[in-house]
């Protein structure tokens, strides 16, 4: 199959049959449509959450939040024999500042890569603490994020529409740099992670790298 060919760290999701004058078989298949409702599902739950959590604190002082979006490049390495891939996509983070050095990130990711048919998407949704050292001119940063990993393959095979998905845990760790450019924004030169998964019981070593704008917004009565 061409999805264990370029992808061996999923597991099957469904298995062949063939029975003479019928369909084709196959079970525990997850359609790309089922796909997208629970990836809705995680996303929006997740937002609530931030939403929530950072609204309560936001009414205790007017400069605690860090959100930061833009450009990911992932190097997904599936383990195995297979070779490494080259992943495109978008990362988006939102920091809670506790002190000004110290805070609580919550990161979501997702990358992507198309090859001979197939179509693998990796989504991976992260939390833990951040340590910023600013100055005058910007900001240096370290975090260690943890959380869970979605990974999930579609491909046409004689005419029929598959997909194969997996969760597993997930972690990043790395910095980077804020340039700031006013006290509203911050262009993110770098952003370094070495990201691990374990699809399959079976340890993936990534790397990934980010850079895009920081906003700094500001809530309260110091508006």
């Amino acid at each position: 199959m061409v999805y264990r060919t370029l992808f061996p760290h999923l597991k099957p999701a469904y298995r062949w049959r063939y029975r003479p004058r019928k369909k084709l078989a196959r079970t525990n298949l997850c359609s790309p449509l089922e796909e997208s409702r629970f990836m809705r599902k995680i996303l929006f739950a997740s937002l609530f959450v931030l939403a929530t959590s950072f609204s309560l604190f936001a009414q205790k002082s007017s400069d605690k939040l860090d959100v930061f979006g833009g450009y990911s490049y992932t190097r997904f390495n599936p383990g195995q024999g297979a070779s490494a891939v080259n992943q495109n996509g978008w990362e988006s983070t939102a920091t809670l500042r506790l002190t000004p050095a110290f805070g609580i990130s919550a990161d979501m990711n997702g990358s992507y890569h198309s090859e001979n048919g197939a179509n693998n998407h990796i989504y991976t949704y992260l939390f833990g603490p951040e340590f910023k050292m600013p100055n005058q001119k910007g900001a240096v940063f370290v975090h260690g994020l943890f959380g869970f990993a979605h990974d999930s393959v579609s491909t046409s095979v004689l005419g029929t529409n598959l997909s194969v998905s997996d969760n597993a845990f997930a972690t990043a760790l790395g910095g980077g740099y804020d340039w700031k450019a006013s006290d509203a924004i911050s262009v993110r030169l770098f952003q370094f992670d070495y990201l691990m998964t374990r699809f399959s019981s079976q340890t993936q070593n990534n790397i990934r790298l980010s850079f895009g704008v920081t906003f700094h917004p500001k809530f309260g009565r110091g508006l």
